[in-house]
């Protein structure tokens, strides 16, 4: 049996895993490093774990630990309370429009999860508050949308962009990865106009799936009899100077990532360093409890990146990667593919099977593909890796496609009503990326 036929048959395995859930992400991931690692024989045993030592790793743990200062502090739940005060929440259109806004900026640094664990109390407050002219329920589920499509619009929001661009990393002559604000260049439209559609036709889509005015509108909903009152008596505790120095860390990290793109900034600063730094600052303040914080973090996330590099490396030492790449690219006519055909192909893919596979899963299944079919086409892979991790963020139309939809289903909602609103929004948004990516991209 040649290597390539071992690699792609530990991949189709690795894949089933991933797609059925058997094992949590990091065991699957683990296993297959090992099976590569020991299986392959122009692979490295050393490859087997060199991933753990990659910038990305340390980027997604930095950056987990600066976002949750902001929640263990209190400055986003302060920032919520304010928000809800503002004369805009006393429209049940324009608040969910403004929430929207708020949370797609916020997930694009923060986690999508905490971001809307955090709103979630703060719009039933608001609700309970307003006599009836906001309803908690109406306003849940657009903010979970978009705190998943805010999690899409640059390398810090998710994990599954990091899960592909670490595999991106183990490719010989991409070391560097893509840029922070790579995925931002086809993201920003796509924001906007998830905007647009909560301030057009999704209220009225909203009304429609949810039928508020029915007996049972709030039927399953825990948040319906919420306190108008949002306490924030447990943070009131807390030294306001913490958030101050969590507020310093964010905007820090926010202007080096910007910055590292740049000379001089760019020999001294990479993604790892400036959310090092950033991490750094808050323990070196005392704004975050050394143990505490790194006994929150999400190690299998964590752990799962680290060994994930292996799969790609095993597939592109193995000849695999090529194997796959001539058999996929022959159904698009070889050497002579369409490069734009294949992106949307690539597009659509991604976001079809995030919808039902966890995203980081899909995104490490995928790049191993991609990128020695971009490779043989003579471009560079980045764009393809682009879209694996633009595309893995849109699981916005089944309550199984990510946590964050899950996170939502005590508002009440039913799985059909995921399908009802946010299915119209994932097919407007996935028709603008296709149609945006290849001109902004190529």
């Amino acid at each position: 049996m040649t290597p390539s036929t071992v690699a792609i048959i530990i991949t189709v395995i690795t894949m089933l895993m991933f797609f059925t859930n058997f094992y949590p992400m990091s065991v699957t991931a683990c296993l297959c490093a090992l099976a590569m690692g020991i299986c392959v024989p122009k692979m490295k045993l050393a490859e087997i774990y060199s991933g753990f030592g990659g910038s990305s790793i340390v980027m997604v743990a930095g950056m987990m630990i600066v976002g949750d200062a902001l929640f263990r502090t209190g400055v986003a739940q302060r920032l919520g309370s304010r928000i809800g005060t503002l004369k805009i929440a006393q429209n049940e259109k324009w608040f969910i429009v403004l929430i929207v806004i708020i949370c797609t900026i916020m997930s694009a640094f923060l986690s999508n999860s905490g971001c809307i664990a955090m709103w979630m109390p703060i719009i039933a407050a608001v609700a309970a508050g307003s006599n009836g002219k906001i309803r908690s329920k109406m306003v849940i589920m657009p903010a979970g949308i978009a705190c998943i499509v805010g999690g899409g619009a640059t390398l810090a929001g998710s994990v599954s962009q990091v899960v592909a661009n670490a595999v991106l990393m183990g490719t010989p002559g991409y070391e560097a990865g893509m840029g922070v604000f790579d995925m931002t260049r086809v993201m920003w439209p796509v924001c906007i106009l998830q905007v647009i559609f909560w301030a057009t036709i999704g209220y009225p889509i909203l009304k429609w799936a949810l039928k508020p005015e029915s007996p049972d509108f709030d039927k399953g909903n825990v948040y319906a009899n919420v306190s108008s009152e949002i306490d924030n008596s447990e943070f009131d505790k807390i030294p306001r100077w913490k958030g101050n120095v969590a507020i310093f860390s964010l905007i820090f990290c926010i202007f080096g990532f910007i910055a590292s793109g740049y000379l001089p900034f760019k020999r001294w600063l990479n993604i790892a360093d400036i959310a090092m730094i950033g991490s750094a600052i808050l323990f070196v303040t005392r704004a975050l409890p050394v143990k505490k914080t790194l006994q929150s973090l999400d190690w299998d996330i964590l752990i799962m990146v680290g060994a994930v590099t292996a799969l790609g490396t095993g597939i592109d030492k193995s000849g695999a990667g090529k194997v796959i790449a001539d058999n996929v690219l022959g159904l698009f006519g070889g050497k002579d593919a369409s490069i734009t055909s294949i992106m949307v192909v690539l597009i659509i893919m991604s976001s079809v099977l995030t919808l039902f596979m966890q995203n980081s899963s899909v995104a490490s299944m995928l790049s191993p593909i991609y990128i020695p079919m971009a490779i043989s086409l003579g471009i560079s892979p980045l764009p393809f890796i682009i879209l694996i991790g633009i595309g893995t963020n849109m699981a916005i139309a089944t309550h199984i496609g990510t946590a964050v939809n899950m996170q939502i289903l005590p508002a009440g909602y039913k799985p059909i009503d995921y399908v009802k609103i946010g299915g119209p929004l994932f097919i407007i948004m996935v028709a603008a990326i296709c149609f945006i990516a290849p001109r902004v991209l190529l």
